[in-house]
């Protein structure tokens, strides 16, 4: 009952665009986050302008494959650990084409404060335990793909 009663300001929350959304795709746990928080990808990239939308469990179910596929060509180590990866989802608009930023980090990762289904999460080394990478959807290719660097 007290579910049904909060039903109302979830929903509302959702509807303007403030709620990350859950999800597990291809053994990956992971978010998607609103257009509203997607600005977290022009301080992560240092791109100055850009436009931003909120990609679907779909565009996410298209990506996940092929993501795989590129991790396999590029980085065979992080490919064979990708499900014990968490990735944040956001979607920037680059070139007037829709992309998927991936925001990848481990999924035992303890920090104290911070909740990775909330919050965006930027980190400056820690090696391939963090990459991130972008899914164009029109070209259906991954671009983009950086590392972390070890500290």
């Amino acid at each position: 009952m007290k579910m049904k009663r909060n039903m109302p300001v979830i929903l509302l929350c959702c509807l303007l665009g403030g709620c990350a959304h859950t999800i597990t795709m291809g053994g990956i746990e992971g978010v998607i986050f609103p257009a509203s928080k997607a600005d977290f990808v022009a301080y992560n990239t240092g791109r100055k302008v850009m436009l931003y939308w909120t990609p679907a469990e779909a565009d996410i179910a298209e990506a996940t494959p092929r993501i795989k596929a590129f991790l396999i060509t590029q980085s065979p180590s992080i490919a064979s650990r990708l499900a014990t990866y968490r990735c944040q989802y956001f979607g920037v608009f680059i070139d007037g084409k829709r992309r998927i930023y991936c925001n990848f980090f481990p999924a035992d990762d303890v920090w104290p404060d911070w909740n990775w289904r909330t919050a965006p999460l930027s980190v400056d080394d820690g090696g391939d335990s963090y990459f991130q990478l972008e899914y164009e959807i029109e070209t259906k290719r991954c671009l983009n793909f950086m590392v972390n660097g070890d500290a």
